[in-house]
Order: structure tokens, then sequence, then C-alpha cells
């Protein structure tokens, strides 16, 4: 393991540890400047990545859609059919 790969895992870590970076820190041993380094970096990187992660529902498998306006309107669905999908989301 690399120091990115080991560092980017102790950021990894610790978030899941409910410390504070210093507790952490203190605890590893690892210089609280550096591992605030890679904390920052890792925000970064999570940026540039340009991806989110979008969990798939049940309905997305029966096909089931459900299209919600900046309005308040709600349009339900059920369609294989995605050009009809699509003109509805882009409806507004």
């Amino acid at each position: 393991m690399d120091k990115k790969e080991y560092m980017l895992s102790q950021v990894e870590a610790w978030q899941h540890s409910g410390l504070t970076q210093r507790s952490y820190c203190d605890q590893v041993g690892i210089k609280l400047a550096t591992f605030n380094y890679w904390v920052q970096k890792s925000k970064r990187q999570e940026d540039l990545s340009g991806f989110i992660e979008i969990k798939k529902s049940p309905d997305i498998l029966e096909n089931n859609y459900e299209v919600i306006y900046p309005n308040g309107v709600i349009v339900r669905l059920k369609t294989n059919n995605l050009k009809e999908l699509s003109a509805l989301v882009n409806l507004y």
C-alpha cells in the first residue's frame, strides 16, 4: 500500500471512528497538519469524480416513476417508454 492509499484509508477510518481529528491522530501517531491535508485532499477527490451514487428503489425495478416539479406538482406513472418519461422530466 502506497502513502496515498494508506492516508486515504486512515481518513476513512477516522470518519467512521466518531473521534475528532486531533484524538484520532494522537491514537494512530499521525501529525494533525498532515492528516488535515489528506482530509482536504480526499474531499477534493470526491468533488472531482463528477459522479454521485444513485440507489435503485424497488419501484424503479418495476418501472414505477415519480416526477416532482419545482412547483410541487407530482406525477406518478408506470411505463416502459423512456421517451415518455424524458418528456415529462423536461416538461417544466
